[in-house]
């Protein structure tokens, strides 16, 4: 995708979110993260999605962010859908803070 894409998976604390890109970033969703008013963590949850921004995009990852899966094949199934787009990014709009 070239565009930002706000990620929510399990990860290890070496690859971190990448703000250096003009528009393209990736962005990490903040773990526990409020979803009518339930709260959940990484730890509990553990599916692997992003959502874009801009767009309706979301996609549904079968590999956890670590860093020694980048070197390893992985699939996404990406839709571009309104209605299901709107109920991730809610959760989406909880970010960390881009990395130093």
């Amino acid at each position: 995708l070239k565009k930002t894409i706000k990620v929510w998976s399990r990860r290890d604390s070496k690859l971190k979110g990448d703000c250096r890109g003009s528009q393209r970033h990736i962005r990490l969703i903040k773990s526990p993260a409020a979803i009518n008013d339930h709260n959940t963590n990484l730890e509990a949850d553990i599916t692997n999605w992003a959502v874009s921004d801009p767009g309706n995009i979301f996609c549904h990852i079968d590999k956890p962010y670590f860093k020694n899966q980048t070197r390893e094949p992985a699939m996404a199934i990406c839709i571009d859908n309104i209605n299901i787009f709107t109920r991730f990014d809610t959760i989406a709009a909880q970010l960390e803070d881009c990395p130093k």
